[in-house]
């Protein structure tokens, strides 16, 4: 018996993905592969869209997920099963930079199941793309759900004309909240600014009303905040 080295399966392996594989792509796999990965592209826009928590909701981000996840597609049906065209396509690929920068780590989390559903169903395994992305979305709801707990914690930006009056002003703030913490605070010729972190008690912020009314209190401004400074 012939031994069979490992340039015989290389070599035969070589010939028969250059030679075969985009034959049995048709117009109608074309069509059906492109379908799936809009619905699921469509239902990675809708998930992107009901569970974004940032500041700033991109509407042409979320439109580029759908269409990375056809992009995707094509690109996967267009290599599949030839080897010449997938190491022309990964040469040609590697001299594309792209220069947007991703600010949200949960953008780059979006961006990657576009681009594996798309990589799915490009080969035709509808049932990764399907079954995955219903499973990821109902750990991400269940995810995000859990994190909505700290919506009671402010960012409270205290402006004061009077310095004298400061650490009587910061004890009643102290009674009214149930965290309390200052962040930063900074001292001019204007007067003095106090940042501060603290978490309401019952959605109550009436308390804001009392302290604008007292001496030396210039200004107090309330901000939403969930541990990122940067979405602030």
């Amino acid at each position: 018996m012939d031994q069979v080295t490992f340039a015989d399966v290389l070599q035969k392996s070589f010939i028969a993905m250059s030679m075969g594989g985009t034959d049995r792509i048709t117009t109608l796999n074309i069509i059906i592969n492109v379908s799936m990965s809009f619905l699921t592209g469509m239902f990675i826009f809708y998930m992107y869209k009901k569970t974004f928590q940032g500041v700033l909701y991109q509407r042409s981000f979320n439109i580029s997920l759908v269409l990375a996840s056809i992009v995707t597609a094509l690109v996967i049906m267009t290599i599949s099963g030839n080897l010449i065209l997938s190491l022309g396509m990964v040469g040609a690929l590697s001299i594309v930079r792209f220069r947007t920068p991703v600010k949200d780590s949960m953008d780059l989390i979006f961006l990657f199941w576009a681009i594996s559903c798309g990589i799915a169903n490009g080969v035709g395994y509808y049932n990764i793309s399907i079954v995955g992305s219903v499973m990821i979305a109902i750990f991400l709801l269940m995810l995000t759900r859990s994190g909505k707990g700290s919506a009671d914690t402010f960012l409270m930006v205290l402006q004061l004309t009077n310095t004298e009056t400061e650490k009587k002003i910061l004890e009643e703030i102290q009674q009214q909240v149930s965290k309390f913490s200052i962040k930063s605070k900074s001292v001019s010729d204007m007067g003095t600014e106090i940042t501060l972190e603290i978490k309401i008690k019952d959605d109550n912020t009436e308390f804001m009303n009392k302290l604008q009314d007292s001496d030396g209190v210039n200004r107090i401004t309330m901000i939403a905040y969930d541990q990122d400074l940067s979405s602030v």
